[in-house]
């Protein structure tokens, strides 16, 4: 749940209340409903407890489910580490290491204004460990927990 935006757990919170009025409905029919029937499409005075059953649940519960996972199939990947951007839950490091390359950034134009010596070795640091952490080599695990040791302050 954490890798979703707000709009997605406001999506699933609205998916379990329907799953749960579904299920109730389910629950409150008539046990021998006519399977003919496909509610609201119903002929007659036949009502919604008479003709709900399993179809309708599958439909009306499962319909919604599996539109939902297909968005996240789609959509739910897109989301870029790139600064100024939604960082997910799993890309925490990556958004720490950008605020702290800015951090540094900022020093560095601070002394530049100030006359002061400029050194950009450690931003240079600070953007090679991103690199690794974002990259996909094969060794990406284990650079990410070497780079990840080498900044305490994460973790506290």
């Amino acid at each position: 749940m954490q890798n979703f935006s707000k709009a997605e757990r406001i999506a699933v919170a609205l998916y379990f209340i329907w799953f749960f009025l579904q299920l109730a409905l389910f629950f409150y029919a008539d046990e021998d409903p006519d399977n003919a029937l496909f509610w609201p499409f119903t002929s007659g005075d036949k009502a919604l407890k008479s003709t709900y059953d399993v179809l309708e649940f599958v439909v009306y519960a499962g319909a919604p489910l599996i539109f939902f996972i297909a968005y996240r199939i789609v959509f739910g990947n897109d989301r870029e580490t790139s600064s100024g951007r939604r960082h997910s839950s799993s890309s925490f490091f990556i958004a720490f290491l950008d605020e702290k390359i800015k951090a540094e950034e900022l020093t560095q134009k601070l002394n530049e204004l100030q006359n002061r010596t400029v050194s950009y070795n450690y931003l240079n640091e600070l953007k090679a460990d991103k690199e690794k952490v974002t990259s996909h080599s094969i060794n990406n695990w284990f650079d990410k927990i070497e780079i990840k040791k080498k900044y305490k302050e994460f973790e506290s």
